[in-house]
């Protein structure tokens, strides 16, 4: 499962390739910062909050949907509602609820080059970079998007592509390749990391959830409370559909289940499902056509006949589920089942 981690990581070399292959293009003038709101959801569809097709990186403030987006690595909720996120060795964005997309401070180098699972506080965004062999633990200030290391992983021990932050009442903890950790001085003024006991064996997955914490295993879903007691489990598995994929992100979804997106070791193709102790339901699959001129306009299709390439994160946020595709440079929306 370790190939989601690196399909990640290769992201970098695509850069070139998908800049030049995603449709679109501007004409030039420089859009209005005003917006009419967000676009509402479609059923059964997949239609876009960010990304013209180009692969250009967000500048300054502009409406959605249309604004460009270069290559998204992770998605958050901050505290006062706007959606965080961010571009690859690029600043921090937020997506705001009034429908207008900002990006925050300097193009400059940022840690976005691997995998990254993020938490948003009040004042700063602590993240988990996840190196494969190695992760590392900082926070990113809101203010002035400042890096401050915090700690370094090692000695994972499973081939595990998905990591959690989970802020529970007496603890902040990080599940990363197949550890447990416990944050020493918790998620707002983190001081280190301290190795503990996985509550689950196998975890491939974790998320919070209204009651506790939801965690995958290779073949389980497995609810626990908020001490980490186990309260429930069910079986799962990917459809048909998603055959040979890769887990590449999971959010809660709000009760005793998740949702998760997958990814084609070639970043070719991926899928959104929702898992809960009923099953596992299909939301949205496909990939992205064959060729040199590979069309990555993977907005406004029917869900199940998506251009996806490698969705590799969720979020959800004012009542949709977001996605973002990131060798298409895409933010894409589906309605909450």
């Amino acid at each position: 499962m370790r190939a989601a981690r690196v399909t990640a990581v290769m992201a970098a070399i695509l850069l070139t390739a998908t800049t030049a292959a995603c449709d679109g293009g501007g004409d030039g003038d420089e859009p209005s910062p005003t917006s009419s709101g967000l676009p509402e959801p479609q059923e059964g569809r997949l239609t876009r909050l960010l990304g013209d097709g180009t692969g250009e990186p967000l500048t300054g403030t502009q409406p959605v949907p249309g604004a460009p987006v270069a290559l998204p690595v992770f998605l958050t909720v901050e505290p006062g509602g706007d959606l965080l996120g961010s571009q690859w060795r690029r600043s921090l964005f937020t997506l705001a609820p009034g429908g207008t997309a900002e990006a925050l401070g300097d193009e400059g180098d940022r840690p976005w080059h691997a995998p990254v699972t993020a938490l948003a506080g009040d004042e700063t965004v602590l993240v988990l970079v996840d190196e494969t062999d190695t992760a590392t633990l900082g926070t990113v200030s809101l203010d002035d998007g400042g890096f401050t290391e915090v700690a370094t992983l090692t000695d994972g021990v499973e081939n595990v592509p998905v990591s959690g932050l989970l802020e529970l009442p007496d603890a902040t903890y990080i599940q990363w390749a197949g550890t447990w950790w416990t944050i020493t001085g918790g998620a707002a003024d983190p001081t280190g990391a301290e190795p503990s006991t996985p509550p689950v064996e196998g975890i491939v997955a974790s998320a919070r959830t209204d009651a506790g914490v939801a965690v995958l295993t290779d073949t389980e879903l497995v609810l626990l409370d908020e001490s980490l007691q186990e309260t429930g489990r069910s079986s799962w598995s990917l459809p048909p559909e998603l055959d040979g994929q890769t887990l590449t992100a999971v959010v809660g979804d709000g009760a005793d289940g998740l949702y998760a997106t997958t990814a084609t070791a070639a970043s070719d193709g991926g899928g959104v499902v929702h898992i809960t102790p009923d099953g596992v339901d299909l939301l949205a699959a496909g990939a992205r056509p064959d060729g040199d001129d590979t069309d990555c306009d993977d907005a406004d299709t029917e869900a199940t006949a998506a251009h996806l390439a490698l969705p590799i994160a969720v979020a959800v946020w004012q009542e949709r589920l977001v996605v973002a595709d990131q060798v298409c440079s895409s933010l894409l929306q589906l309605p909450l089942p």
